[in-house]
């Protein structure tokens, strides 16, 4: 008789996200906003892409040549960068702790951080993948401090250069990485390895190309700082120095940890939870060093906003830490009801949008753009369509994939992308377009029951 292969929870787990994550596409007429920016900016293979680096867009450009621009194209990608984070960090766990049941429990916990299993599972791109690539990064030194193989080193390398080329974020990882190399012995020996100069190859190879393009003569950097500036709403003209960053920063990380918080503040008063005595090792000074990081970039910063998913690709590693640092009076249990939570939560998930949909609860998913689609084919076949941002021209594209769309807010298109002369321009402010009578208008459209004015030159 054969062997039978049994698969374990976080395997299971992970197969039932992806396949759930591909489902709740069916149940959507349009694409979100992240989706929307993918099905814009893969018409391309460029060295950037407006604010954000290249790598996650040539995986969906490889995506769409494989299985053709639409909905379950996108959230494949989505779907296979969850699974994977789960699975990683599993891995990642067992090499920590090595204890089975803990191990599953650092992944079960994630389903107390709404961000990760709303968000995360349902419409983020670029930072997905920084979860991985955050994830894979540990994993890498948890190895490195093991043996430290040319193998090792070239994969912390290349992990580093994908890190990069996924989210600018990245960098407070790095920054991180490198100030606890000075302060703590075990990766100090590491990073003065000699091998440690492999890792720079793949990182010089990789990354260069788009590091020019970034810093390179077309400017794209001030926009990259622009969009920063106004995403963390720091306020470049006041010169008054306040604390008030340190306050927001704070709230976004209680907003991150508070139902894990909560749930260990339950199980110290159930007496089902006791603190085990660690060391200051390198990972714990990683969280510590982590914090500080991110709490001085937005203090000098005076950034007036942190959002939560901005912090989590972060902080996820550090359930381990967690788990490294309490057990519970009965794992096994624990393990059990996390199990199931997880499915339960992801099954609401998959229902959720067919629910609203049913239910007649407003959600943009289910305002398709068919009749600004449907407008453009029928009056203006010959021009070239200019769409007033990504959300439009994705969500045109995605109905007319062999079509190439334009967007006016991509400020990354380059000359040799030219919009022609001869073109149609939707878009939703009319007093800024100087005056300039419209030709067409489409008014009271969808959610936000916006007018949009077509204009020919």
């Amino acid at each position: 008789m054969g062997k039978t292969v049994s698969l374990n929870k976080i395997t299971v787990l992970a197969i039932v996200s992806f396949v759930s994550i591909t489902l709740i596409t069916f149940f959507k007429s349009a694409l979100e906003l992240e989706d929307a920016e993918q099905a814009y900016y893969s018409q391309w293979l460029r060295w950037g892409y407006d604010d954000q680096p290249p790598l996650y867009t040539w995986l969906q450009y490889i995506l769409n040549i494989i299985f053709g621009t639409a909905k379950q194209s996108f959230s494949l990608l989505r779907g296979v960068l969850f699974a994977s984070t789960l699975l990683l960090l599993y891995r990642f766990s067992k090499e920590r702790i090595k204890d089975i049941d803990k191990a599953n429990l650092s992944v079960l916990i994630l389903v107390l951080v709404p961000v990760y299993i709303d968000f995360t599972f349902r419409r983020l791109s670029h930072t997905s993948l920084l979860c991985l690539c955050i994830v894979a990064s540990y994993y890498c030194i948890q190895l490195l401090l093991q043996r430290k193989s040319i193998c090792n080193y070239l994969l912390f390398g290349v992990v580093v250069s994908i890190g990069i080329m996924s989210k600018y974020n990245y960098a407070f990882f790095l920054v991180t990485f490198a100030l606890v190399s000075l302060w703590d012995k075990e990766l100090r020996n590491v990073v003065l390895n000699m091998k440690m100069l492999i890792s720079f190859l793949p990182t010089i190879v990789i990354v260069s190309p788009h590091l020019y393009w970034l810093l390179g003569p077309d400017g794209f950097q001030s926009f990259l700082e622009s969009s920063i500036q106004e995403k963390i709403g720091a306020e470049t003209e006041s010169k008054e120095f306040s604390l008030l960053p340190i306050a927001i920063y704070l709230k976004g990380i209680f907003a991150l940890s508070f139902p894990i918080v909560a749930l260990l503040i339950l199980g110290v008063l159930l007496k089902k939870i006791t603190f085990n005595k660690n060391k200051l090792h390198w990972f714990s000074k990683m969280f510590f060093m982590q914090l500080l990081v991110l709490g001085i970039f937005f203090l000098v910063f005076q950034s007036q906003k942190v959002e939560t998913r901005w912090l989590l690709p972060l902080f996820i590693p550090f359930v381990v830490l967690l788990f490294e640092t309490v057990s519970f009076k009965s794992n096994r249990k624990m393990v059990n009801v996390g199990y199931i939570v997880f499915l339960a939560v992801i099954l609401l998930q998959t229902l959720r949008t067919p629910a609203e949909k049913l239910l007649n609860i407003q959600s943009s998913v289910h305002f398709g753009f068919e009749p600004i689609a449907n407008k453009l084919v029928r009056d203006y076949e010959e021009y070239q369509w200019v769409l007033p941002n990504v959300t439009y021209a994705g969500n045109v594209r995605l109905l007319h994939p062999d079509r190439t769309i334009f967007s006016a807010d991509d400020y990354s298109l380059k000359d040799s992308e030219s919009i022609s002369k001869k073109r149609i321009e939707v878009t939703i402010h009319p007093s800024e377009e100087n005056n300039r009578t419209p030709v067409d208008s489409l008014v009271n459209f969808g959610k936000h029951m916006e007018n949009l004015y077509f204009y020919t030159d």
